[in-house]
């Protein structure tokens, strides 16, 4: 009986654990940075390394946080300033604000997309929405 060991031997780690019936989250994470990595999509990648469609999907949504699964929060930079500072600056540059449930946020001029992205998911967390 032969066996084709070279195959296995150039098989990844994350690639032989994910043939097998329960992905840990730590074994998902690498099959979704190797298909980030890949390029391509999702069926295609899946298909090439004879794995299940479906639980790249499930795992990269839950990573996106949807389907229920919640992603863990994170303190980011806050300035409390009285009112009349707070028009001040207004008046120095380019900002936009919205309120949601009482809550409000004001995002100026250079604020990076993920620290807006993180304050965001962090009030629609708190808030429900």
């Amino acid at each position: 009986m032969t066996t084709n060991t070279e195959t296995t031997k150039a098989e990844p780690a994350w690639l032989v654990a994910a043939r097998q019936p329960r992905w840990t989250p730590e074994v998902a994470a690498q099959v979704v940075r190797a298909w980030e990595e890949e390029g391509g999509t999702q069926s295609a990648f899946m298909r090439k390394h004879g794995l299940p469609r479906e639980r790249l999907r499930f795992w990269t949504r839950r990573r996106e946080g949807k389907e229920g699964a919640r992603a863990a929060m994170a303190f980011v930079p806050v300035e409390m300033a009285p009112a009349g500072r707070s028009e001040a600056r207004r008046e120095q540059g380019e900002a936009v604000q919205v309120e949601v449930n009482g809550v409000r946020v004001r995002v100026e001029a250079g604020a990076s997309q993920e620290l807006v992205a993180r304050v965001l998911k962090a009030v629609k967390e708190v808030q429900g929405c």
